[in-house]
């Protein structure tokens, strides 16, 4: 009996000590301007409580941000776009992308943490009243998984499905083309490169006939061309309503996916 509780005891000064020395030797860093965090910060330093800026008034279909007498931003009064609706928390500015940069690119995968408890504060009420099946994260094509280790939207998704009890499917949608980056290209072009990158699993052909809604998620959302060619696809393959949810986004001129 006293071996056994001396056990536990030692377990609980190990794990605590781990932490510790982890703490040590890779810090736990702010997610927007990667200064080293003290013991009660989580997250983001209190130097960076005013930033990023939040979108407080957004487009009631793609979630940019617009004047307060609109409803709707330039791009989507003029667009039929195939998916039902979206949101986004912050605004794609400098912070957002040095921050992005090294949650996609530099292996910061415990950013998602924090970014999906953001939206989830931020948009739980939302998530709730859409009532989805699934959230799908927008694939990335093999080659780039390999170079990169792993899929930031995935990342996303899974925290976020914690947080909000919803599936998360992430074999559903593939990117059979390995397209060119989208920041490389222009605005038409953008649109023209992600025609036919994006195919419905065939062996997930099945699951589609029982879902009825999901929501898209991604790190960025500015020209909609990734989250409208993904929303295409979801709804030939016969899933009735598709909503999309992002960090960032930026006004309707700004490019991007």
């Amino acid at each position: 009996m006293g071996t056994s509780v001396e056990k536990k005891k030692s377990m609980r000064f190990f794990d605590g000590s781990a932490g510790k020395i982890l703490d040590l030797f890779f810090p736990r860093r702010c997610v927007f301007c990667d200064a080293v965090l003290s013991v009660s910060e989580e997250g983001r330093c209190s130097f960076c409580r005013p930033e990023p800026k939040k979108i407080e008034i957004c487009c009631v279909k793609c979630g940019r941000p617009v004047a307060q007498e609109q409803a709707y931003c330039d791009v989507c009064r003029n667009k039929m776009w195939s998916y039902e609706g979206g949101r986004a928390l912050w605004l794609y500015d400098r912070t957002m992308q040095k921050s992005i940069a090294r949650f996609k690119y530099h292996g910061r995968q415990e950013y998602g943490k924090y970014y999906a408890r953001e939206l989830q504060q931020a948009f739980g009420n939302w998530i709730e009243q859409i009532r989805p099946d699934a959230l799908i994260p927008v694939p990335i094509h093999r080659n780039r998984m390999r170079s990169r280790g792993y899929n930031q939207a995935e990342v996303l998704a899974r925290e976020l499905g914690k947080l909000t009890g919803v599936s998360v499917v992430s074999d559903l949608l593939l990117r059979s083309v390995d397209t060119t980056p989208q920041k490389e290209l222009g605005s038409a072009e953008r649109h023209k490169n992600l025609n036919r990158a994006f195919t419905i699993s065939g062996k997930m052909q099945e699951l589609c006939r029982n879902v009825k809604c999901v929501i898209i998620i991604d790190d960025i959302y500015t020209t909609g061309s990734t989250v409208e060619a993904c929303a295409r696809v979801l709804k030939q393959a016969g899933i009735s309503r598709v909503y999309f949810l992002c960090m960032c986004t930026g006004c309707a001129s700004t490019g991007g996916k």
